[in-house]
């Protein structure tokens, strides 16, 4: 297990060895690629290094959350075929057997909070540190990942508003940013404060790891845990409702959709529609006229 064990530590390496070993076309050995190293990413950015069948779960919900059906589902074909490679070879398990692919129909099973829920939510936080991280959230839509790559370093004043520079998705370099709202600002300070932050705005406070990055599972954990304390249990609602909330709520105050989409940084208007749908299916007032008005007293 230890020869394993410290192979597992050069995923990178096995990485290459396996894209150096398929025979496929070109195109393919490029998608492969670009699904590995993102897993093999994710596996660092969360500390693991002995990867098992829940990692790769919720490697694939965290893919979910800024991917198509289709994209998802290619990527677990090439980390399906990367570990039955690895056990082949007698170097690592299969850790992939029975996990399932997305159907077409699961993209957008997710549920935006009430304005009344978002309340909940942040009035539940038993600390700072978990004010903080959901009202950040919630306030200005961020992924998980952007959340735990936040440095202070990162926040600037800039033609009159405070920002913050973000890793948006599929970038290597933090060119996005978010406006933070000044209450937001002092909120994080006064947590900046408390918690003695020197560099990433989110750490660990276990003994074993203090002050060492957050990684995204710790992250969507705090945050069901806050979903739970409030009551909120439901399957569709995930760390990303946060996200979805935001944009909903933003519309149903009365906000343009191409400001809420430049604030979600979707380069297409038609990705932010999907809460706009979602929206207009929420209040279409279709059923109860048929019900009251065209068939009242029928049933």
């Amino acid at each position: 297990m230890n020869e394993i064990i410290r192979k597992e530590l050069n995923f990178t390496t096995l990485q290459q060895e396996y894209l150096d070993y398929i025979d496929v076309a070109p195109k393919t050995v490029e998608t492969y690629n670009i699904a590995l190293r993102q897993f093999v990413n994710y596996l660092r950015d969360n500390g693991i290094k002995e990867p098992t069948r829940q990692d790769v779960i919720a490697f694939r919900e965290e893919l979910r959350e800024n991917h198509s059906v289709s994209t998802v589902n290619s990527y677990l074909i090439a980390i399906r075929n990367f570990f039955r490679f690895l056990q082949y070879n007698g170097i690592y398990k299969n850790i992939t057997e029975n996990v399932k692919s997305l159907k077409d129909t699961e993209l957008h099973k997710r549920e935006a909070l009430s304005q009344e829920e978002c309340r909940k939510v942040i009035s539940c936080a038993k600390n700072l540190r978990e004010k903080a991280l959901v009202t950040l959230t919630l306030v200005c839509g961020l992924r998980a990942n952007e959340i735990v790559n936040i440095r202070l370093s990162d926040f600037k004043y800039e033609n009159g508003n405070n920002v913050l520079y973000i890793l948006g998705k599929g970038r290597d370099s933090k060119q996005d940013y978010v406006i933070i709202p000044d209450s937001l600002l002092e909120l994080l300070k006064e947590y900046v404060r408390e918690y003695a932050i020197r560099d990433y705005l989110f750490v660990s406070t276990s003994n074993h790891n203090a002050y060492g990055k957050l990684n995204t599972c710790t992250v969507r954990r705090m945050i069901n845990t806050m979903f739970e304390r409030v009551g909120i249990k439901r399957d569709t609602v995930t760390f990303h409702s946060l996200r979805h909330s935001m944009a909903t709520l933003s519309i149903e105050n009365g906000l343009d959709i191409r400001e809420v989409s430049k604030a979600l940084r979707h380069k297409s208007i038609k990705t932010t529609e999907v809460y706009l749908h979602d929206l207009e299916m929420k209040n279409n007032k279709c059923s109860e006229v048929m019900t009251q008005n065209v068939l009242g007293g029928i049933f």
